[in-house]
């Protein structure tokens, strides 16, 4: 009976094979994978390297060393450049999202090096930091980015570090004057970078000139740490600890006059301040720049982790059986209503984000000088709610994909344990989600005109029986306009409620109190309203991208994107069903309608859970987890957890896994 459990040989017999479909996944793998194919492939085809098999129980110097090394023969494929920010921007993010479905440490390190580093010196550096620029692809100068400080992160504006020109010796000092100061949780920092793109307070002539970016030293050439620089190790973390995370200090430390990133502001042997941007918050926006595109960076690597995560589920569930109507353990769970209505929605949304997120990705690439602030507005928009939902999914894929596959789940080889940590990882870094929803309304709240919130005053006051003829959500809610209607209804619903209550608040207190005012209202009042607003607009903009995909897709594989799509909607209603019936919005027959499809939809896509999975695209040498492979021929022999073969062991003998203790 055992033998039947063998990876495809369940999935492959009778009461396996009546369940799957023929779908033409190379046409959705095309259409997912979407640019720079020569990219992709030839990192895959690098990931065939034994060095990118996993390794678990590792030494912390151990896995520090095994992400390098990674990184470093990433690297040297030549595949991609950090002066693909100036000509093909995408073909960054497509690096993200491959060595993502791999390695998050050798993800993480990559995103330092070529976006938040190589990204800032080549965009706000001039001619005299060319040398480091060209030394970025190569990892010849390893770098970190070192802006949040211990008291200051998402309020980075306001940190205290210094960087005072000295006009006597033509050079900058920089300094930490406290302990909250301290550039903290920096990547690449505690062990491997030379240098470091410090952000201070630019002080001339006794006028601070507001945040600037600095290029330090934090290494000698032999390695050694300078002179004036404290560097902390932080240590081990609860995930992603291939990745060397420090705290960096500065004493004092005199770097020359160059070491400005003068792209935007210059400052003269005699201290002359002059910069292009006159306004010193602005001149913050301009430096964190990076920050935008690191947000793509970083769903770009999450969405490569939950497609493998997905994987593995869906293998498993396929593949392990569970007692079926005759008391036999004859039945792959994956047939099963429980398990198809906790991942058949997250594997759904994989589709519906990837598909989003590319959209994001096309028109961050498509950016240009003559920009108007609406086409401006909408890329920032499109960076900061595609990290929120992308992220937001990966920690979800990850979570229930462990508890949905059992005790076979806490495995560490089977990789869940990386997908969790690493997801949460993910949550906070380049803006915390929450915050980062906060600056999608207030954006969305400049662009609401006065008599919009005039004419949805006056509807709101509708009686809720009536509501659904106002604002035109009546109708089937399974048919594609229906669903259309009812996300852009609850996106400009809450966006003027949201301006509304805003307004209404802030209309009779005095000018000289209205910030004081809008802060209390905003962080204290309606932040569950802020947070539903930002949710709004992701919805809508992902079912937007959908259904432009759709139309252009392949005819082939039009029905199941359609199919994908309405599930994805679906699943948001069902999340925010209380809040539609409360409104008045929808009707307790269209709630009914709304959860039937949702399951005979998880039943209908579970049946093809297989082929949408083979559809990410990702070759077999890439999935190592046992239950994404022949998980009973790994439980034959004593391998203490590891999947490394005996010949990998030889050819990378300083990276072999730890005995268990």
């Amino acid at each position: 009976m055992l033998r039947m459990q063998r990876p495809f040989l369940a999935l492959r017999s009778a009461h396996a094979v009546k369940y799957l479909r023929a779908l033409n996944t190379k046409a959705l793998t095309r259409l997912l994978d979407h640019d720079n194919y020569a990219t992709r492939d030839g990192l895959k085809e690098l990931f065939k390297d034994p060095l990118f098999t996993p390794r678990y129980n590792l030494a912390l110097s151990t896995e520090r060393e095994l992400a390098l090394k990674r990184l470093q023969k990433v690297c040297d494929s030549k595949l991609f450049s950090v002066k693909d920010f100036r000509t093909n921007p995408s073909n960054i993010f497509t690096a993200h999202e491959v060595v993502g479905l791999v390695d998050g440490s050798t993800a993480t390190k990559l995103t330092v090096q070529f976006n938040l580093f190589g990204g800032t010196v080549l965009k706000l550096g001039t001619a005299r930091h060319n040398e480091v620029v060209e030394s970025i692809d190569s990892l010849d100068k390893i770098g970190c980015f070192a802006l949040t400080e211990l008291g200051y992160g998402n309020n980075a504006v306001e940190m205290l570090t210094t960087s005072t020109y000295d006009p006597a010796t033509k050079e900058f000092v920089i300094n930490t004057p406290t302990t909250t100061a301290q550039k903290y949780w920096i990547t690449n920092s505690a062990v491997h970078a030379r240098y470091a793109v410090v952000f201070a307070r630019l002080i001339t002539k006794g006028v601070d000139e507001g945040i600037h970016g600095f290029l330090v030293p934090i290494r000698n050439v032999d390695h050694s740490v300078r002179k004036g620089v404290r560097i902390w190790d932080m240590g081990h973390k609860i995930g992603a600890n291939g990745v060397d995370n420090g705290a960096l200090w500065f004493d004092h430390v005199r770097v020359p006059r160059e070491a400005l990133l003068d792209k935007i502001s210059q400052v003269a042997e005699d201290g002359t301040f002059t910069s292009t941007v006159s306004k010193r918050r602005d001149r913050f926006l301009v430096l964190a720049d990076q920050l935008l595109s690191g947000r793509l960076c970083i769903a770009s690597m999450c969405l490569g982790s939950q497609k493998v995560a997905m994987i593995n589920a869906i293998r498993y569930s396929s593949t392990r059986l569970c007692v079926g109507k005759t008391g036999k353990s004859d039945t792959p769970i994956l047939h099963y209503q429980l398990q198809q209505r906790a991942l058949i929605p997250l594997l759904a949304n994989i589709y519906a984000l990837n598909i989003g997120l590319n959209h994001a990705k096309d028109k961050y690439a498509a950016q240009h000088q003559g920009m108007s602030a609406e086409e401006k507005l909408e890329v920032l928009l499109l960076c900061c709610i595609f990290k929120t939902m992308v992220t937001w999914n990966n920690e979800q894929t990850a979570t229930i994909g462990r508890e949905r596959c059992g005790g076979q789940g806490y495995l560490s080889a089977n990789s869940f344990g990386e997908f969790i940590t690493w997801s949460h990882a993910g949550l906070t870094a380049e803006g915390d989600n929450r915050v980062l929803m906060q600056k999608v309304s207030k954006e969305l709240m400049t662009t609401v005109k006065l008599s919009e919130v005039k004419k949805f005053a006056a509807l709101s006051r509708t009686p809720l029986a009536l509501r659904p003829l106002v604002f035109g959500t009546t109708g089937n809610p399974t048919s594609q306009s229906v669903q259309t209607t009812l996300l852009k209804v609850r996106e400009q619903f809450l966006l003027h409620s949201l301006s509304l209550n805003v307004g209404l608040k802030l209309r009779n207190v005095p000018k000289e109190q209205k910030g004081e005012a809008m802060f209390q209202t905003w962080m204290m009042e309606e932040s569950d309203l802020v947070q539903h607003t930002a949710h709004a607009y992701g919805e809508r903009v992902v079912n937007d991208a959908m259904l432009q995909a759709i139309k252009s897709a392949d005819p082939d594989i039009q029905g199941v994107l359609e199919s994908l799509r309405s599930l994805y909607c679906l699943s948001r209603f069902e999340t925010w069903m209380g809040w539609y019936l409360s409104e008045g919005l929808m009707s307790p027959s269209q709630a009914q309608v709304i959860t039937k499809r949702s399951r005979e939809l998880c039943a209908e896509l579970g049946s093809q859970a297989i082929e949408l999975v083979n559809g990410f695209g990702v070759p077999e040498h890439m999935l190592r987890s046992p239950i994404a492979q022949d998980w009973v021929a790994f439980n034959e022999r004593d391998t203490q957890g590891e999947v490394l073969s005996d010949a990998e062991r030889q050819q990378y003998p300083e990276f072999v896994p730890l005995p268990p203790q």
